[in-house]
């Protein structure tokens, strides 16, 4: 190895560290004891436990919290990659300047952090009868999901040959059939990238369902996790165990996904 490469190996070894070391608290503070922790924060425990691993699965009710996560997490990413699919396809083979606005009211909305639109979301919610819903916290999910899904989507169609669409239609296919039948099958990479990322962030969001999810019944993972914590007093080593807990389901997911990940995000930046 030469000089740039032992100096980039040990640039990405450090970053892997800092980025793995919340992980590793995590997973070391759910198997120790609450005197272990007391006595060394950051040693490894004397011994492996599943003491807490049990007591947080009875006393936070994981089962529905996790089946909660599953439902509202499938709901918005469909929702985002079928809105975020048609809506890039429609962009990218219409260059015209209504539809290239369009792209651009997505675009800015990009811009736009959630914080400010947090109190008037509530608002609405509350009015329209959305909250402590599926469908009403997956509404806001895939308004916001949609944005970055739909840039994805233009950069990586606008690099699809129109020659294969044309073929279809001159042998009698309608739109929707090219869309659906042709078009479709060759996004897979892209969408593959549109549906983890939008997993990941909703699996793990805490600050959206803590507004909209107020009933104990319609608890995620993130928010249940959040009443381990009580004004007095907390049990660290619970909560930790419940937080790796939560995180296994989406971690195998991603691990499953990630040659696709990779794949979909390069060919939506060398084709955009």
């Amino acid at each position: 190895m030469n000089k740039t490469q032992i100096a980039t190996f040990s640039i990405v070894s450090a970053a892997a560290l800092v980025f793995l070391f919340p992980f590793y608290v995590a997973v070391l503070m759910a198997f120790k004891s609450p005197k272990q922790t007391f006595d060394s924060f950051y040693a490894l425990p004397s011994s492996i436990s599943f003491v807490n691993f049990s007591q947080a699965w009875n006393a936070s009710k994981y089962p529905a919290a996790i089946t909660n996560s599953f439902i509202i997490t499938t709901i918005s990413v469909l929702f985002i990659v079928l809105v975020s699919a048609l809506a890039g396809y429609s962009i990218a083979r219409r260059n015209k300047p209504f539809y290239n606005f369009v792209f651009i009211v997505f675009l800015a909305g990009l811009m736009v952090p959630f914080q400010i639109t947090m109190l008037p979301l509530y608002k609405m919610g509350k009015e329209l009868d959305l909250l402590n819903s599926y469908w009403g916290i997956a509404l806001i999910y895939g308004g916001f999901g949609v944005q970055i899904g739909v840039l994805f989507y233009v950069g990586f169609i606008k690099g699809i040959s129109r020659e294969i669409e044309e073929a279809a239609r001159i042998d009698g296919c309608s739109t929707p059939g090219i869309f659906f039948r042709i078009v479709i099958p060759l996004l897979k990479p892209v969408t593959a990238t549109v549906l983890v990322l939008n997993a990941l962030y909703i699996w793990n969001d805490f600050l959206l369902p803590l507004l909209y999810l107020q009933d104990k019944n319609f608890r995620t993972i993130p928010l249940q996790q959040y009443f381990f914590f009580g004004q007095y007093s907390s049990d660290l080593n619970l909560a930790f165990a419940y937080a790796v807990m939560g995180m296994i389901p989406i971690i195998a997911f991603f691990l499953l996904m990630q040659k696709s990940i990779i794949k979909g995000i390069a060919a939506g930046a060398i084709k955009g």
